[in-house]
């Protein structure tokens, strides 16, 4: 007697049902580990942003600021590093040191400092001290991460659970 191993049509409907069961109910999962992700990937990118500046500015012995990219003004888009002047915004004759542009990742960067609201002042020598306040990253989902550096430039995250999603 010869005997078929196959499959029925309705055991084959069956079962490709719940594999597409399964991955619906994934699909969510998945956007939000993207997501957090994403913010985690930014998080990371800015505090080697800050570490380097700061290694840059005691290397080369001058004073260095990081600011929003010129273009859009917006942390989100990226920064860039260069030699400091007397206003601390950039202008076409400084010198670019670094440039640090994302991808257009999901993610909203603010910056708040203290007396500086748009860069960060790096010093050239370890007596004084660089500009010390906070980043605020936040996805679309409302996940939010706050970095704060210190007067010397450290870099320590805190995960935020309190701020609302953004409108």
């Amino acid at each position: 007697m010869i005997r078929n191993y196959g499959l029925t049509l309705i055991e084959l409907l069956a079962g490709l049902m719940i594999i597409g069961i399964v991955f619906a109910l994934c699909i969510p999962l998945g956007f939000s580990l993207y997501g957090k992700n994403q913010l985690k990937l930014l998080e990371n990118e800015i505090g080697i942003a800050i570490r380097f500046a700061r290694n840059m500015a005691l290397l080369k012995h001058v004073p260095l600021v990081l600011t929003p990219l010129p273009s859009s003004d917006n942390w989100s888009d990226g920064m860039i590093l260069f030699i400091d002047n007397k206003n601390h915004q950039y202008a076409e004759t400084d010198e670019i040191i670094h440039q640090w542009n994302w991808q257009k990742l999901k993610v909203q960067v603010s910056w708040v400092g203290f007396r500086s609201n748009n860069y960060l002042l790096f010093s050239s020598t370890l007596s004084h001290s660089a500009s010390n306040g906070h980043f605020i990253l936040r996805n679309n989902e409302g996940n939010t991460v706050k970095l704060v550096i210190n007067r010397l430039g450290r870099v320590a995250a805190q995960k935020q659970d309190n701020y609302l999603k953004p409108n």
